[in-house]
């Protein structure tokens, strides 16, 4: 009789311990989650690595249904910060790419002027820039007049050297409408490609602008071009600026300057407008 005994004692021993273990694995499943980082990583760890991706899901809402708003917030936090930078910073890149596109694009460049008749103080061709947007520009348009000032000296090769790559890159692109030039690389752009003779933009400012362009006519000034068919003829290659109104009037030294043209200069109507600024 000792042997049921034993054996029925030891089942209700085993019995009450199954109990109390289911006991305790319901009562730590019930308990809310408090503000402890304690607790937050326990939770964390319930969650079955392999589970699949639906089943991690779920059990992640339930366990954020049993956190307060606090809890909440900094459990994401501490478990998903990474993404969440991560999706900051694409949407930041995502919002100024539209803004900069759609919403507020940069003005376009309708004229570039390159001034490269010696140095000259950048507050100076920033009036120029001003003042030529002024007199060109319509206000209703997105565009603006670019003046950039590339400079050549024996003092600094490497700098003339530098501008030499820039211009040429830059008058390939078509990124240069006006050259602003002393008589040296007037001749030295025209026979080598830089420029283009002045005839059309020079009947654009006769039709523009009758009374400039009879005062201009004696202040243009000639030099070698060569053609596409190596043919090398002299023509009108520039216009002397050295006593432009509104150089003078703007405080620039007067000096041997010539106004030329791009030989891919895109818009030869502005071209000729700004010619009309320079001695209106």
């Amino acid at each position: 009789m000792k042997e049921p005994i034993e054996n029925s004692v030891e089942t209700i021993e085993k019995t009450l311990d199954d109990e109390k273990k289911e006991a305790q694995t319901t009562r730590r499943m019930k308990v809310p989650i408090d503000t402890q980082t304690e607790a937050s990583e326990d939770v964390r760890m319930e969650t079955p690595v392999n589970a699949p991706v639906k089943e991690r899901y779920r059990i992640e809402i339930a366990k954020l249904r049993q956190m307060t708003f606090k809890n909440k917030v900094e459990y994401i936090w501490e478990y998903y910060k990474v993404p969440i930078i991560i999706f900051g910073v694409l949407l930041a890149l995502i919002g100024s790419l539209i803004n900069t596109i759609f919403i507020n694009p940069p003005p376009k460049i309708t004229l570039a002027i390159s001034w490269n008749a010696g140095y000259v103080f950048e507050e100076q061709l920033e009036v120029l820039s001003n003042v030529m947007n002024e007199q060109i520009i319509d206000e209703s348009k997105n565009e603006r007049v670019d003046v950039l000032h590339l400079f050549f000296t024996d003092d600094d090769p490497m700098i003339s050297m530098a501008n030499i790559q820039r211009l040429a890159a830059m008058v390939a692109a078509g990124q240069i409408d006006i050259f602003i030039v002393n008589s040296l690389l007037l001749e030295d752009y025209s026979i080598n490609g830089y420029l283009q003779p002045m005839d059309e933009v020079l009947s654009k400012v006769r039709v523009l602008d009758p009374e400039v362009y009879s005062r201009i006519e004696e202040r243009l000034t000639s030099a070698l071009f060569e053609s596409e068919d190596r043919n090398v003829t002299e023509r009108i290659m520039g216009i002397d600026l050295s006593d432009s109104p509104l150089l003078s009037e703007l405080g620039f030294f007067e000096q041997e300057r010539f106004l030329s043209i791009s030989i891919t200069a895109g818009n030869i109507e502005n071209a000729a407008r700004a010619i009309i600024a320079f001695f209106s």
